[in-house]
This record gives structure tokens, C-alpha cells and sequence, in this order.
């Protein structure tokens, strides 16, 4: 008779709202939305929440992003795959809280690597770089670069920090993380920055600099932040 109660993400109020007003016509296929900017103000919501909602509506096949020109009503209510895509997108980590975890964790993990790694450490390390370096689609390069960041987290010897990172290395798997991940590296140059920010955090571990690992581990998750939901 009763249902769980759930704790609604911000981001998907913000897709129900949208789904609410294509139903009752006041959004019709083709309507251009307000810029993110307008979107957040109006509905009393952060950047990154209006970002993720739009990475959800492209997701369920709501809307449809036309490069540069804005995001545009496609609606698909009636799809057959509506329901099950909104009910499991309700239970995915969301993207920015994914973000704040691993600004916290990996930061820590990065610094412990580069006193605990050894020279096995440093191999599988280095190995990782080199096909994160080789990797021939957006694809391949996302599963080795979760790859990397979980190779770091072994280096740390530290079980606990490890399983933590094993689940939040799950979260990036999820497709609003993927999504998200996938307009990033698609910009010219996106890739190629990536690629520098790995081989500066190898490089601190490798060197046993742990302050160097920590900071450049943050700024290299800043770094993605600004890209996913700008600022």
C-alpha cells in the first residue's frame, strides 16, 4: 500500500517541472530553452543542478542539444522508455556530489601514493598513462582514465581508501556522469589537457612529492568541475 519514501534530487525536480509543462502544452517539440543561466535563476537552483537536469532531459530524449544554438524541445513522453529511464536515472549518483566526494578523496589518495607507491606501483601507473596516451575513441579513453585514478587508489595500500574509491569509480559509469564527460572531451583540446594533468599527477607520485600529487589531483578535478558545469 505504501511506497518508499524518496529524498528527490534537485535535478530531477527540475526534470519533472519540464516534463510537467510539455503535458500540459505549455512547452511544445521545437521550443527553444531559456539559457542555463535564466534557467537557474528561475528555478532557484545551482548552475551544476540546471546542468545536470539538461544532461537527464537529453538522456530520457526530451530535449535535444544543437551545438552553440541551445537545447531545444524534442519530446518523447510517450516513448515506451520514458518511465524506466527516469526511474533509473532517480537512482544515480548525482554528477557535482560525485565531484565534491572525489575532490575530498582523491586528493588524500593522491598524497599517500606518493609516499607509499613502490616501484610495482609506479609500472602499473605508468602502464595506465601509456593507454590512457593510446586510447582511439572518447569511449576508451574514459575507461582508462577511471582505470588510473583506481590504479592510484591501490598505490595508497590503504583497503579502506580503496573501497571508497571502487565506489565512486562506479559512479562514473553511470550515464549522467557519462554524458556529461562525453560534451567535455568532445571540445577541441579537451583531451590533450587531460592527458597533462595525468602525466603531472603520475609525475608528483612518481617523484614521491606528495604535495605536488595532492595539489595537482585538486586542481585536475577543478579542472573537470569548470568543464562540466561551467564557472
Amino acid at each position: 500500500m505504501f511506497e518508499k519514501v524518496k529524498t528527490k534530487k534537485v535535478y530531477m525536480k527540475i526534470v519533472e517541472q519540464i516534463r510537467d509543462l510539455i503535458r500540459e502544452g505549455k512547452l511544445k517539440p521545437g521550443d527553444k530553452l531559456p539559457p542555463e543561466n535564466n534557467l537557474a535563476a528561475e528555478f532557484g537552483a545551482s548552475r551544476p543542478s540546471v546542468r545536470e537536469a539538461l544532461s537527464a532531459l537529453e538522456i530520457l530524449g526530451v530535449i535535444e542539444s544543437r551545438g552553440g544554438k541551445g537545447n531545444f524541445i524534442s519530446d518523447s513522453l510517450g516513448s515506451p522508455f520514458y518511465k524506466q529511464r527516469f526511474e533509473e536515472l532517480e537512482e544515480e549518483e548525482s554528477p557535482s556530489e560525485l565531484l565534491e566526494a572525489r575532490e575530498s578523496l582523491e586528493t588524500e589518495i593522491a598524497e599517500l601514493a606518493a609516499k607509499k607507491a613502490t616501484k610495482e606501483d609506479i609500472d602499473v601507473l605508468q602502464n595506465s598513462l601509456n593507454k590512457l596516451k593510446s586510447a582511439t575513441n572518447i569511449s576508451e579513453f574514459m575507461e582508462f582514465d577511471w582505470k588510473f585514478h583506481v590504479s592510484i587508489a591501490k598505490a595508497a595500500h590503504n583497503k579502506l581508501l580503496l573501497s571508497m574509491m571502487i565506489y565512486l569509480a562506479d559512479g562514473l559509469k553511470e550515464t549522467l556522469w557519462t554524458n556529461l564527460k562525453k560534451k567535455s572531451l568532445n571540445i577541441p583540446g579537451h583531451t590533450q589537457r587531460r592527458l597533462k594533468e595525468h602525466t603531472e599527477i603520475f609525475n608528483a607520485i612518481k617523484n614521491k612529492d606528495s604535495k605536488g600529487a595532492h595539489e595537482k589531483m585538486y586542481s585536475h578535478l577543478i579542472d573537470v568541475g569548470k568543464d562540466f558545469f561551467g564557472g
